[in-house]
């Protein structure tokens, strides 16, 4: 089965935005499911509970996560494009909460969306249980940075301290306050935490060093920047089939072989998808007979006519 992944544009990468660790997993959720071919009206649809599965825990409560949209809903990204016009958005234009579902239909800003269809070079691939795996929002945002170089041939680079503060919004934008000016506290509270989380435990590993400016006279030199070191190690993502496959036949209805021809004819990414379409219609009355119905959309009409 395929990897489910999100393809990430490096100007969104290294934009400069603030989320918290639930608006990012929600945000990670949408934009995995993007295509090329999709139409500009196109919603997108998260189910809590599929998150649920994918992060590990047994709970996530909507409301948490429909407060979450709410904030999304109102965030600003800003950056710089390829061709030197700066650009802000927001992340998304609405959200709709399907009653009795736990599902939220979301709908992508049309100028966020070219960022995550237009797949070229300077794209960068994050595995979404990997991305979605992290704590800290601080990890998450520099796992997206190291993911940018994880298939260069040379796995090295350098940010600017300045840049990489305001790139995890540690800097404040309207006042200019440092969160972390010392950089021993910066090393602790945010790389070293970033790397206790992606180090063993994603597809990457890293090293960092500081690098001193001049100072003069005596006192501590100034970190000037900071260069990483990014080891990559393709590991196959999890994937949680006895679920999926419980789901196909508990809640939508199919027989043991019939879950079973849909899990090894199509990827997770395409039956949840799906799966979210499907419970979406029959929340609104839709579907008359479940099983038939998705037993129809998988393509086991033949198979589905003695339910």
């Amino acid at each position: 089965m395929s990897k489910l992944e999100i393809f990430q544009d490096n100007a969104l990468t290294t934009a400069r935005y603030e989320m918290t660790e639930t608006e990012k997993n929600l945000f990670y959720m949408v934009v995995a499911q993007v295509k090329r071919e999709d139409p500009p009206t196109k919603m997108y649809q998260v189910s809590v509970k599929d998150m649920a599965t994918i992060v590990g825990s047994e709970e996530l409560k909507f409301e948490a996560y429909r407060k979450a949209t709410e904030k999304l809903n109102g965030r600003i990204f800003r950056t710089t494009l390829p061709n030197g016009n700066y650009f802000h958005g927001s992340f998304i234009a609405s959200a709709e909460y399907k009653k009795g579902t736990g599902i939220i239909e979301i709908e992508l800003s049309q100028k966020v969306r070219p960022f995550y269809v237009d797949l070229n070079e300077r794209f960068t691939k994050i595995q979404l249980a990997a991305a979605i795996s992290l704590n800290s929002a601080y990890a998450k945002r520099i796992y997206e940075l190291l993911c940018m170089f994880k298939n260069m041939k040379n796995k090295t680079f350098k940010r600017s301290i300045i840049d990489l503060k305001n790139m995890l919004g540690i800097i404040d934008e309207k006042t200019g306050k440092d969160t972390y000016p010392d950089w021993t506290k910066f090393k602790t509270n945010v790389l070293d935490v970033a790397g206790k989380e992606i180090n063993g435990h994603t597809d990457l590993t890293f090293n960092y060093k500081p690098t001193y400016g001049d100072r003069p006279g005596r006192g501590r030199k100034p970190v000037v920047e900071v260069e990483f070191e990014v080891f990559y190690q393709a590991k196959p993502e999890p994937v949680q089939t006895s679920s999926l496959h419980e789901r196909l036949v508990k809640q939508f209805r199919l027989r043991v072989d019939q879950a079973n021809q849909v899990l090894a004819s199509h990827s997770v990414e395409i039956i949840n998808r799906q799966l979210y379409d499907i419970q979406a219609k029959a929340a609104g009355g839709k579907v008359k007979n479940l099983g038939s119905y998705t037993a129809k959309v998988f393509g086991l009409q033949a198979k589905s006519e003695g339910k």
